[in-house]
């Protein structure tokens, strides 16, 4: 079985090896060596660059994306590093030993999420992925060792967003039509807890993205609580799955559920003590909030990017990136329930 940790930033995608930052010092995060490989599933908020070898719109290859790394735009859809990024141990090189990043920008969890935007590798292929992966892991290791090393991987699940973001909130789908939000979000779930075998992710304040602030029709910069509740219903729904689950499988796989709608929606609420100034409006993008075109090649994007919560028009800066992580790492049961990263490591 794999020990599992769901730490998401939902807020708002062949197959790679993830190329692990190098640089990665941030105090409060300490070594994630007792983790044997990070497998990492989900969309533009844990895309490394996949989707820059697929036929998609949905890519961040460009500058100014990467412009607070030495790397420069790798694909992150980020000025800087994402949490996986940062809760990854230095891992180098290109071996799945250490770990795959299957993610592809504009993917949900049901299968014509995000279509329009072009070629994406869709949550149930990513499962797939990893099924080849396993089975390439065999040819290098016997069975007992497989299931040691198993037993002690790290698995993050990022999905969700991308249901409400490039499918029920758009009008070219017939979802919303289709089903009531309470509906919706059992459906998600049902389908949620068919692909996933070990982890879980919440779904941030999706009503706070400058996307969806610059579509308000009053011009109060506020955030959109009705997209805020049909994302509560599916957060709801995502806790007790893991309890289920834990229940379940009793030890052999932890669940955790990460709850980045409340971390999140304090920073915006409260953002003074955390160094920020800007909630509401993208340091990258175009229109009202920067949020109504999302950032362009070459665009100039703001000067106090660690003073901004969102990057863009859908994706958090590095500086939030940062708090999710360490909360991910040593945070309390409100926010990683039922046990952090760092407790995770002791157990296994």
């Amino acid at each position: 079985m794999v020990s599992l940790l769901v730490v998401c930033i939902a807020l708002w995608s062949l197959v790679l090896v993830a190329a692990w930052a190098n640089d990665v010092s941030i105090a409060g995060l300490s070594s994630l060596s007792p983790f044997s490989a990070m497998f990492v599933f989900g969309d533009s908020l844990v895309d490394n660059g996949n989707n820059n070898y697929l036929a998609s719109i949905a890519k961040a290859n460009f500058v100014p994306y990467g412009i607070d790394t030495s790397w420069g735009p790798t694909g992150r859809f980020s000025n800087g590093r994402m949490i996986v990024d940062l809760l990854a141990t230095q891992r180098q090189g290109m071996s799945i030993i250490r770990g795959v990043n299957y993610a592809s920008a504009g993917a949900g969890i049901l299968d014509d999420t995000g279509r329009y935007l072009g070629q994406l590798t869709t949550f149930n292929e990513q499962v797939q992925n990893f099924q080849t992966t396993i089975n390439q892991l065999k040819a290098t290791m016997d069975d007992m060792n497989l299931s040691q090393y198993l037993a002690k991987s790290l698995a993050f699940v990022n999905h969700g967003s991308n249901d409400y973001l490039n499918n029920y909130l758009l009008s070219g789908y017939s979802s919303s039509f289709l089903y009531d939000p309470p509906t919706y979000a059992d459906i998600l779930i049902k389908q949620y807890k068919t692909y996933i075998l070990f982890l879980l992710a919440a779904i941030g304040p999706l009503g706070c993205i400058p996307n969806q602030i610059s579509r308000g029709f009053f011009r109060t910069g506020a955030c959109k609580d009705e997209v805020n509740a049909m994302v509560i219903l599916f957060n709801d729904r995502l806790k007790s799955l893991v309890d289920e689950l834990n229940t379940q499988y009793n030890g052999s796989s932890i669940f955790v559920y990460g709850n980045t709608f409340a971390a999140l929606m304090q920073i915006i609420q409260d953002p003074i003590p955390y160094g920020f100034v800007t909630t509401n409006r993208a340091c990258c993008g175009i229109g009202r909030y920067r949020g109504m075109i999302s950032c362009l090649p070459y665009f100039i994007p703001c000067s106090n990017r660690d003073q901004h919560v969102f990057w863009d028009a859908f994706h958090p800066s590095e500086a939030v990136d940062r708090i999710l992580a360490l909360k991910a790492f040593n945070g309390s049961t409100s926010d990683v329930y039922p046990v952090n990263v760092s407790h995770m490591a002791i157990m296994f």
